[in-house]
């Protein structure tokens, strides 16, 4: 009796008409300080690694990458992840790939929360790799592994955040000196980091400043005196030296201000003593960073050789002190008068110095009436020598603002009625060709392809193919794959891109929703439509608006559709 091949007998055939789901997906990739670009956690290893993940998954579509370098896996206060997670909400990405469960977070309540609430939630498939973690396969056991993995990477982030704060607390009650750089008029000592040796060349200028300010010399005064001597600040000195800090990154050249004087007179490192903690976190403790009061902080005494007496440096803090108590006494003064908010923020900056503008209030003559104009603070502190006088009336910019915003709104309506009519002639030309018809046979020949690669891999276990039979046939029907998904990318590309150009238009549409009917523009108005403003000394502003690249992409997806039903 003839034997009955099983591949036939045993294996169902898919559903010929199931549509092949092409996941948009995201590779996110995150270090951390502490990681240091090491070993298989670099940025690199990592993008590779999720790279050559998608690109042997053709059901796997890279969208976007998505890299946090140096930011903590202890919170998800982080500029990418948040970036890509609105274009999860937008739709742009429904899969998000990482090299491992740490890489996405080492908080085990904020990422259980994650894999198990918000991807649910936006439907969002989420792929671990190396813990070959997958939420569209995931059984009750591969949560569990998940589960276990996060805890893991939670104790691990606060285990060494509880003996890191520990080493560095014993350290500062000694005396080591623990920061980055030495305090000006301060080096660190070459045989030994945390301990602080006079700087010869920056010295004499720390006891200048106190001088100075014991004769009476306002901040401002002392500013002016520095600057016109040109000596380096703090800042602009480091970055001559070829240290580079947060603050000396900008292509101009950084002056002396009032806020590096006042830290300068107030700092007790000059009179032979250390204070440290100023500012602390916990992790292990979940206390995030803080600016912490006197009482916290860790004094030292006598740890290194000071600069200054203790009586120029007492006299000069009584200075400080009534300075202090006359600005205290006038507060409050022009209270009764109107106020106003900086409705802007950090969005809004002096095209020529890249400052934040400052929105400062004028008081009348007569002290009844007040104005209110945002200025750069570089010019006001240190007029030509640091910027232009680059300044604008509150209300010009506001009004301004404003019909900029429902301009862009209007142009928006139009092109979207515009978009839907041209999607409404396609969707008929759609319907005339024979484009449908061909997706679904070779969406038939693909299941055709799949049922027999499978029955192949049978027969191989049942000896009815040697190995090197089963490679040769598999290496043909594997082409005859990729060539057949290769066909139905092109045929299903243009319908794929449309929808994901219209996300954009989504998200414009809840903006316009909300503030079509506004009369004057507020803080939520500009917050939603806002990315960046900056103005020029000629008093031209330049706008960007949020979204403005979905914005353009919705544009050209017109004029494409246009010409197509042309």
């Amino acid at each position: 009796m003839a034997r009955v091949s099983r591949k036939k007998q045993n294996l169902p055939t898919p559903a010929v008409d199931t549509p092949i789901r092409r996941w948009k997906t995201a590779l996110y990739v995150r270090l951390s300080v502490e990681d240091n670009g090491k070993g298989s956690d670099s940025i690199e290893n990592q993008t590779t690694l999720l790279e050559d993940y998608i690109a042997s998954r053709s059901y796997l579509e890279k969208t976007a990458l998505f890299v946090d370098n140096g930011y903590t896996g202890t919170d998800f206060l982080r500029p990418e992840f948040n970036r890509m997670m609105e274009a999860v909400k937008m739709g742009i990405v429904d899969c998000i790939v990482v090299k491992d469960l740490s890489r996405l977070g080492r908080n085990y309540i904020e990422t259980s929360q994650f894999i198990e609430k918000v991807c649910p939630f936006f439907d969002l498939r989420f792929i671990s790799v190396n813990d070959s973690f997958d939420t569209a396969t995931v059984t009750s056991e591969g949560h569990l592994s998940a589960s276990l993995s996060n805890i893991v990477n939670d104790f691990y982030a606060k285990d060494i955040s509880r003996k890191v704060t520990t080493a560095l607390q014993a350290k500062m009650e000694r005396g080591d000196y623990i920061g980055n750089y030495a305090p000006y008029g301060y080096r660190k000592d070459p045989e030994n980091k945390n301990h602080l040796l006079i700087d010869p060349e920056t010295a004499p200028i720390v006891v200048q400043i106190f001088q100075w300010r014991a004769e009476g010399v306002s901040y401002m005064g002392i500013n002016k005196k520095l600057n016109d001597a040109g000596i380096l600040s703090p800042s602009q000195l480091k970055r001559e030296r070829g240290v580079e800090t947060n603050f000396n990154k900008k292509d101009r050249v950084i002056l002396w201000n009032k806020h590096m004087i006042t830290e300068i007179l107030q700092n007790i490192v000059y009179i032979g003593h250390l204070a440290q903690k100023k500012g602390s976190q916990c992790l292990y403790g979940g206390i995030p960073y803080h600016i912490t009061s006197e009482d916290e902080w860790i004094i030292a005494k006598n740890t290194h050789e000071p600069l200054l007496s203790e009586e120029l440096f007492e006299k000069v803090q009584e200075i400080n002190r009534a300075a202090v108590e006359r600005t205290r006494a006038n507060s409050g003064k022009y209270d009764h008068l109107p106020k106003a908010k900086n409705i802007y923020g950090k969005k809004f900056v002096c095209a020529e110095c890249g400052a934040i503008m400052k929105l400062q209030r004028s008081i009348s003559t007569k002290k009844d009436k007040v104005y209110f104009t945002f200025k750069c603070p570089t010019y006001a502190e240190h007029g030509t020598r640091g910027c232009s006088d680059v300044k604008i009336r509150k209300q010009d910019l506001d009004d301004a603002v404003f019909s900029f915003i429902k301009s862009q709104m209007e142009v928006f309506l139009d092109m979207e009625k515009t978009l839907h009519s041209l999607l409404a002639m396609k969707k008929v030309m759609v319907k005339q060709d024979n484009t449908v018809q061909e997706i679904r046979t070779l969406r038939q020949k693909l299941a055709q392809k799949q049922s027999l690669l499978s029955g192949m891999y049978v027969d191989l276990k049942e000896g009815l193919l040697s190995d090197a039979e089963y490679s040769h046939h598999k290496e043909i029907v594997m082409e005859d794959i990729r060539a057949i998904e290769r066909n139905l990318s092109e045929l299903e590309a243009p319908k794929n891109q449309t929808e994901e150009q219209i996300t954009g238009e989504m998200k414009w549409k809840q903006m316009i929703r909300r503030f079509h009917d506004a009369t004057e523009i507020s803080e939520e108005m500009a917050d939603a439509f806002i990315e960046t403003m900056k103005i020029h000394e000629d008093g031209t502003l330049e706008i960007k608006l949020s979204y403005m690249d979905e914005f353009a992409a919705l544009t050209k997806t017109c004029e494409k559709i246009r010409k197509e039903v042309a």
